[in-house]
């Protein structure tokens, strides 16, 4: 049962202000990705960003886009504080709670305006997400209550609900959900991609900046969301082009990204070596490619699937037998989710949202294909 709000212990909160520097008898989980910080932004563009080719240009403004937009290190520090100062809090009245910062904060997508995703993790079993995860929020939401650094708290009871609250000394907005572990696993995995090749962040960073410009990356919208964008970016890297960009990580590390592996046993920040990939394509090439590849794509018979490094059959993803699974959540755009087998695209149900983004991404691949330059895909002429 999770602890009422008369249960929570009397507690007087540690620090007014989440400093790095909060002082904690015990060595947290934030403590490490603190000591670590350095090696999250990109400071020094690769070698091989031009190769002499009439592609430079573009292949320099991705670069640039991503660079000046990427999370800063500044940044990260503060929301790994933030995690730190609720990990204590928490820990202080609940012992037996985790407490894990996943989403693109951590899978070295982020940027500049990512916002904070918390995973509660009650216990490694799964949570009835209608009844229980909303009881277990509501002790967190009192306890926060005492706290005059968060404000706009606010317990939302969808299909997986969330506690959203804002920090209000860093401007920090937070959604904190209750045993969704899939979103551990799925941080840890999207970050070993981004180790793969040099290419993949920008890539996954321009798109979601072009896709939150044309206003089609919002999954409460009815659109797409990052993460789904970022499997997308993934997908083709390893089947939109010859050579692959990348491998597929769940054949080559099938022990280290089973759905079955105890998430305690997860290092988010695992250490993988590049793969050397035979493309020597560049990033302007490659982001040409990807709007090519998707506006010729077949959606409505094949979902996108990252786990196999393959498409599969939209009518095979609604019939495979999971506990999340729901064939009706197989609609327009199909992006299998590697751990659970769900569509991650589900909020694309509308058909008219789904004709926007095809819209979008033709008119964006024929703009680049025709300027060769970053701004055409931002500022589409009008069809």
């Amino acid at each position: 049962m999770a602890f009422s709000a008369r249960s929570i212990p009397e507690l007087t909160f540690i620090s007014h202000t989440h400093d790095c520097s909060l002082y904690t008898p015990y060595y947290t989980a934030p403590d490490r990705f603190l000591q670590r910080s350095h090696l999250m932004p990109v400071t020094q563009p690769p070698e091989g960003l031009l190769n002499g080719s009439t592609w430079d240009q573009l292949s320099q403004n991705i670069w640039k886009k991503f660079f000046l937009n990427q999370q800063s290190e500044e940044l990260y520090k503060k929301k790994m504080a933030l995690w730190k100062f609720l990990y204590v809090q928490i820990k202080t009245c609940f012992p037996k709670y985790g407490l894990y910062l996943v989403g693109s904060t951590m899978n070295g997508f982020g940027s500049q305006f990512s916002d904070v995703d918390m995973c509660l993790i009650i216990r490694y079993s799964e949570v009835d997400q209608r009844n229980e995860a909303v009881s277990y929020l509501s002790s967190i939401l009192k306890l926060l209550e005492r706290c005059d650094l968060f404000e706009k708290l606010e317990l939302i009871q969808a299909k997986v609900p969330l506690l959203k609250f804002r920090d209000s000394k860093q401007n920090i907005q937070v959604d904190l959900n209750c045993n969704n572990s899939v979103g551990i696993r799925n941080t840890h995995l999207l970050y070993c991609y981004g180790q793969m090749d040099w290419r993949v962040k920008p890539l996954v960073l321009v798109v979601k900046l072009w896709a939150q410009w044309h206003n089609i990356n919002d999954a409460k919208n009815m659109t797409i969301s990052s993460y789904s964008l970022s499997l997308m970016v993934i997908h083709f890297l390893q089947c939109g082009v010859t050579p692959k960009v990348l491998p597929c990580l769940h054949e080559l590390y099938a022990d280290k990204f089973n759905p079955e592996i105890d998430i305690g046993n997860i290092d988010i920040h695992e250490d993988i070596e590049p793969f050397i990939s035979e493309n020597k394509q560049t990033l302007g090439e490659l982001l040409l490619l990807f709007y090519q590849y998707y506006a010729t794509f077949d959606f409505l018979k094949y979902a996108i699937s990252v786990r196999l490094a393959s498409v599969i059959p939209v009518e095979e993803c609604r019939h495979v037998r999971t506990v999340k699974n729901d064939p009706h959540q197989w609609k327009f755009l199909c992006i299998e989710e590697p751990f659970d087998l769900t569509n991650t695209a589900r909020s694309v149900y509308d058909p008219d949202k789904f004709e926007l983004i095809r819209n979008v991404i033709i008119r964006s691949g024929n703009a680049l294909m025709k300027t060769k330059k970053l701004d055409s895909i931002f500022y589409l002429e009008a069809s």
